[in-house]
């Protein structure tokens, strides 16, 4: 038995890690091993409990239970978090892991060889975690393809072959999918070439123009939005926090990856706005703030925040008591109540925390703003990338900045 403490963050990640070393596919850690553990992590951090304690796993179980007694909850849902908490104890106490699922965890299965493949295109691209999703499932419905061809290897496949693979595909799926899943695999024969794998030399295929069915991708409607933020506990610290975050990005469209960036000294109360240093361009934007998000960004930090050195606005609720670790936690977050509020995902259907961006850009997209100023606020180099989004009129939001002449300037970092 161990009798070392560990955080239950510090168990999550061994348990990650342990399953990669089984053999289990990025897909399916990040699609199905996660967010199950991650149900048990949010408890913890909701109890305030820092230490993985057997007893307030079961006591999360417990509570669940009588969820589902309730029916509040679905069968499925208890199933995972009662498999999640016994993998937990287990890993506990033993030290090892047994998850009773497919390695792979997809329709397209493809050979170990190809497996590896996948994996030196992921670290050599640096995918973020979210990203890796979909791009595993574009790459691996691509080699599956041809290994259903007979192809164990790209080294034999012709040019024309692709070809074929490319006009097969866009007949069975959407405009807007396609466009991500040539993209994936632009990068995919690029980093082939580059790292001289054999394979057609067919970067120039997946570079044909692709016109969307409509003007922006799929996005969190507004229904969506409130549902989410009914079953938010706002009564709770974490509630608070999490209620913050995700208003500021329905109305800012702002990234996960700069909202966990913001410090309190990012915020200019006088003027309603917020300066911010985006992490993507490298340029300085500033987002005004709205009422709504405004009053719930003022109501976390005088009365939720943990008192810290830490810089930044949105801190973890247990210690250490520093800034959110990766944009990924906030992903995890924001799936964890669309899962609470009934709403499930599944890849491509652009319902994730970044639908954030484009149900904005589609509110203001129904009242005529020109798509020339999305690059000022969405943090795009090139305008044309722009284009799924449209665009934010950062003047418009200004009207609707509050006065927040309520929070104390002074309030630093005792927060």
């Amino acid at each position: 038995m161990k009798t070392q403490k560990q955080t239950i963050n510090e168990m999550i990640a061994q348990i990650i890690a342990e399953a990669r070393k089984l053999g289990y596919s990025e897909a399916t850690i990040w699609r199905n091993i996660t967010p199950k553990f991650q149900t048990v992590a949010v408890y913890y951090e909701k109890r305030g409990v820092c230490f993985y304690d057997p007893a307030i796993t079961r006591e999360l179980v417990d509570l669940q239970k009588e969820r589902l007694d309730r029916e509040e909850i679905s069968i499925h849902y208890y199933k995972r978090v009662k498999s999640a908490a016994n993998r937990l104890d287990e890993f506990y106490l033993t030290g090892t892991l047994h998850l009773n699922m497919p390695k792979h965890g997809t329709k397209y299965p493809i050979s170990e060889d190809n497996e590896k493949l996948i994996d030196l295109f992921l670290d050599y691209k640096g995918y973020g975690p979210n990203t890796r999703d979909d791009v595993v499932w574009v790459v691996r419905r691509y080699l599956h393809y041809f290994e259903s061809l007979g192809y164990a290897s790209l080294e034999w496949v012709t040019v024309e072959q692709v070809r074929e693979f490319i006009l097969k595909t866009a007949a069975e799926v959407k405009t807007s999918s396609l466009h991500n899943i040539l993209l994936y695999l632009k990068h995919f024969h690029i980093f082939l070439k580059e790292s001289s794998l054999p394979a057609p030399d067919c970067v120039e295929l997946f570079s044909y123009r692709v016109y969307r069915d409509m003007p922006i991708q799929s996005y969190v409607t507004d229904e969506e939005l409130d549902q989410i933020l009914r079953v938010i506990d706002t009564d709770s610290e974490m509630g608070k926090r999490d209620r913050a975050i995700i208003l500021l990005a329905a109305t800012t469209g702002l990234r996960a990856g700069d909202l966990i960036r913001i410090k309190l000294t990012d915020i200019d109360w006088r003027k309603g706005e917020i300066r911010l240093l985006q992490r993507k361009t490298g340029r300085v934007s500033y987002t005004p703030l709205v009422k709504e998000a405004g009053e719930a960004l003022q109501d976390y930090i005088l009365n939720a925040r943990p008192r810290s050195e830490s810089p930044e606005v949105f801190l973890r609720l247990i210690a250490p008591r520093t800034g959110l670790a990766d944009a990924v936690s906030i992903g995890c977050m924001f799936q964890q109540y669309q899962r609470k509020a009934g709403i499930y995902r599944h890849a491509f259907d652009g319902k994730g925390f970044h639908g954030l961006r484009r149900r904005l850009a589609k509110k203001l997209l129904v009242t005529g703003t020109p798509l020339t100023t999305i690059t000022q606020i969405l943090g795009h180099d090139d305008p044309k990338s722009a284009r799924q989004y449209l665009s934010l009129d950062t003047r418009n939001l200004k009207e609707c900045a509050l006065d927040f002449k309520g929070i104390p300037l002074e309030r630093g970092l005792e927060g």
